[in-house]
């Protein structure tokens, strides 16, 4: 019994922060990236592998924060709807289904996150809306979610 209750106990320490209830994240994309407007079944279809290419059938890259950022988090409940397991085990499946993996590359900051968007101009990513400002954020390019920027009415990642 005392095993069980040091299982959960560990779980609730490692569990990754969920994001503020009034956090605003955003969705940046490469400079030269034409798809500046999205709706949010595109980008749910994007990090869930379901599309692999842009419209102009150039290779997506994902870019998703660590697992323990709010980021992240937030990529999963306020886009996926799915929790860290679902997530995982659906990226595996698209491999393991036959099909070609998806482009994912992992980092641990926005900041990071920025400065590979800046330099890929395949790749998208969910950062902290309020990362915008930093010097490393302001070479990439915002995108539209159903016609709505951050700090918008009606806006969905917020």
């Amino acid at each position: 019994m005392p095993t069980f209750w040091l299982n959960i106990a560990l779980w609730v320490a490692l569990a990754p922060p969920a994001p503020a209830p009034n956090s605003t994240f955003s969705v940046v994309i490469h400079q030269s990236n034409p798809n500046t407007r999205m709706r949010l079944a595109d980008l749910q279809a994007f990090f869930a592998g379901v599309r692999k290419n842009w419209p102009d059938g150039n290779d997506v890259v994902l870019v998703q924060r660590s697992p323990n950022s709010p980021p992240y988090r937030a990529l999963l409940e306020r886009v996926l709807n799915m929790s860290p397991i679902e997530y995982k085990r659906r990226l595996t499946n698209i491999e393991f289904m036959g099909e070609s993996p998806v482009n994912l590359k992992v980092l641990n900051s926005d900041v990071m996150a920025c400065k590979y968007v800046f330099n890929v101009p395949g790749a998208i990513a969910v950062i902290e809306t309020g990362s915008l400002h930093l010097p490393e954020c302001t070479g990439v390019q915002v995108v539209r979610i159903d016609g709505k920027l951050p700090g918008e009415d009606g806006y969905r990642l917020r």
